[in-house]
């Protein structure tokens, strides 16, 4: 006896069969319009095939001048942004349902949320800089807290939007059946807000990681993907090892984001 519906998978199927063929043909205009710019020098670029044997060199055997392969140059800057990114997330989340589920303290931090938020990541790099000129490795601390500040801000304003989208009916049902604050927030609120802890994760992991990038560009902290690529600019314009930098940054980003919507499609299976 039959027990599946295959007309209804075969659109699902064929959609994302399309899906990929799509992706894939975006990839491939990509790279052709990329090799017509570089043989008709439109652009001062390298073409895809000389940039992607740099791009492989670099990864398994390294720079002469640099003494670090990519990979190692990549992984100082994902260490550095995750460290930033727990700090920034274990104050945003508690913040963020505060503001959006309590009006009073709404009233208190609003403020300073709108008031900082709008400032820069890379704005507090002079500062951060001399704030942390005491301590022992001033470029690391000066960058933990440039990317946990970029971090923060789109984390918590995600979260305290997810608070106050929760339905009020399931509020005043809660507590109709005598639900006290402590049970709303652990049985209603905190459920409901999962999928926007997740948006918000995913969109301070790309803020805190375009802003590492520039950090490391700006500083000198000796490794990481910005450094690396500041440092092929100033020995010579080398192009071809810069875009391989540019490259692994767009790698890594896309990794980490599809890494959070992997976890966020088997914890929030409803969404």
């Amino acid at each position: 006896m039959a027990t599946g519906h295959p007309w209804r998978s075969a659109p699902i199927v064929r959609e994302s069969r399309l899906k990929k063929a799509l992706q894939i043909a975006s990839i491939a205009v990509f790279l052709l319009v990329w090799q017509v710019v570089a043989m008709t020098q439109l652009l001062a670029l390298p073409s895809p095939v000389d940039t992607f044997k740099t791009f492989g060199i670099l990864v398994v055997y390294g720079e002469p001048v640099m003494g670090h392969t990519l990979l190692e140059h990549a992984s100082v800057s994902v260490t550095r942004v995750l460290e930033s990114a727990l700090i920034a997330f274990a104050a945003a989340i508690p913040t963020g349902i505060a503001i959006g589920w309590n009006r009073h303290f709404e009233y208190f931090a609003n403020t300073l949320i709108e008031i900082f938020r709008p400032i820069p990541p890379l704005a507090w790099i002079p500062i951060a800089y001399v704030l942390f000129m005491a301590y022992g490795n001033t470029v690391l601390l000066a960058q933990l807290f440039i990317v946990a500040f970029a971090v923060f801000f789109p984390t918590v304003v995600t979260i305290i939007a997810g608070v106050k989208a929760i339905d009020p009916v399931l509020i005043d049902a809660a507590r109709t059946l005598g639900a006290d604050e402590g049970q709303l927030l652990t049985k209603v609120v905190f459920p409901a807000i999962v999928p926007s802890v997740f948006t918000g994760i995913r969109i301070g992991l790309d803020v805190g990681w375009a802003s590492i990038v520039a950090a490391e560009l700006i500083g000198g902290s000796g490794t990481g993907l910005g450094y690396f690529i500041m440092t092929m600019y100033n020995v010579g314009g080398r192009m071809s090892e810069i875009i391989s930098g540019i490259i692994m940054i767009g790698i890594i980003g896309f990794l980490m984001n599809e890494v959070v919507l992997f976890v966020q499609r088997r914890v929030v299976r409803w969404a």
